[in-house]
């Protein structure tokens, strides 16, 4: 069996594309993003993502951001094997924060969570 070629992208790269009409989904635990999280990322766990895969938008980039691109890669390749088009973010949220792009900590709101249409 091969490994799935999962394309990657690095958070400057990911700054660039700008994060307004983005889907960035963060797939680390509630209280990793409570602590700090990309701005404009929405949170799905990883343990959710099969159960919410469904839902995702097939046809479009869906871009995966964790702590460091560990989890992440696990949730592109799982999405991968099934149509989807993820792009792991290199370096996850501790290379966006590194780089002095835009975060944001706290209570999350309704709409940072993803939610099935």
């Amino acid at each position: 069996m091969s490994k799935l070629e999962i394309e990657e992208i690095t958070v400057d790269e990911l700054q660039k594309l700008g994060l307004k009409d983005t889907l960035v989904i963060d797939v680390r635990e509630e209280e990793e993003f409570f602590e700090i999280r990309a701005a404009g990322a929405i949170l799905l766990p990883l343990n959710e993502v099969p159960e919410n895969a469904e839902a995702l938008p097939k046809g479009e980039k869906i871009y995966i951001i964790c702590a460091s691109g560990n989890r992440s890669m696990v949730a592109c390749e799982f999405l991968s094997g099934r149509g989807y088009s993820p792009v792991n973010i290199v370096g996850g949220t501790k290379a966006w924060m590194s780089a002095g792009n835009d975060v944001i900590s706290g209570p999350i709101s309704d709409s940072s969570y993803f939610s099935p249409s």
